[in-house]
């Protein structure tokens, strides 16, 4: 049984069209959407679905927009020991998830994350230019922390809940890199695995990245190396 954590903002039209994928998934016990305060209805298209049990969804009514606040959110709310965590733009193909969970029961991992830059530095429905970013800070992250990952920015990823639940007390808890947070800065000897995946295009809507993310994501390094290492 799995639960699948999904947050949104400013998505309506894809919601139906990643319903609609997942839940031909069979192991997909549950699918939980937290919005961000949408401003284009995203949420009143969730609630046309709560007639399917399976279909979860929570309004997080905050002025801040933070990723990582509805993932844990979502977290906190599921009912499963399995989680998956991915976009709602369907750039995160959900045909892995099967796979990924394999790899987290079979290989006896606290984590399994779908790496864009698997044996590979240029993704390019992701872009020249978002790829070039992902790879520098990538390669800073392994230079001053230790490489954990090929991609420890990833999105995407299916883990066990109690890695976030029982060491989330470290946790940066703000910005767009949960994953980063999970794997840096919980629990210690965290065994990861990896799916490699292809990064579709996006069809609909607009990406949520910009300078914000990036100083966000410069805050939580710091809060790393001298909150949680020191």
């Amino acid at each position: 049984m799995v639960s699948v954590i999904i947050p949104t903002f400013n998505e309506k039209k894809n919601i139906n069209k990643i319903i609609k994928r997942l839940l031909n998934i069979k192991i997909i016990s549950e699918i939980i959407f937290v919005d961000d305060n949408s401003t284009d209805g995203t949420f009143y298209i969730i609630k046309k679905f709560f007639r399917n049990k399976k279909i979860k969804g929570y309004l997080r009514n905050s002025p801040i927009r933070d990723l990582s606040k509805s993932v844990l959110y979502g977290i906190n709310k599921s009912n499963y020991q399995i989680i998956v965590v991915m976009d709602c733009d369907l750039q995160h193909d959900p045909k892995y998830i099967i796979n990924m969970v394999k790899k987290l029961n079979n290989n006896k991992s606290d984590i399994v994350i779908a790496s864009r830059f698997e044996n590979k530095f240029f993704e390019g429905n992701l872009g020249f230019f978002r790829s070039f970013l992902s790879n520098i800070a990538i390669i800073i992250i392994n230079l001053i922390l230790g490489k954990k990952s090929s991609d420890p920015l990833s999105g995407f990823f299916v883990c066990k809940k109690k890695i976030v639940s029982n060491h989330k007390k470290f946790f940066f808890k703000k910005g767009y890199k949960i994953l980063f947070d999970i794997i840096y800065n919980g629990k210690k000897k965290i065994n990861i695995s990896h799916q490699k995946i292809k990064f579709k295009k996006r069809t609909f809507e607009n990406s949520k990245f910009n300078f914000k993310v990036i100083l966000l994501f410069l805050a939580q390094i710091k809060h790393t190396i001298f909150v949680v290492k020191k």
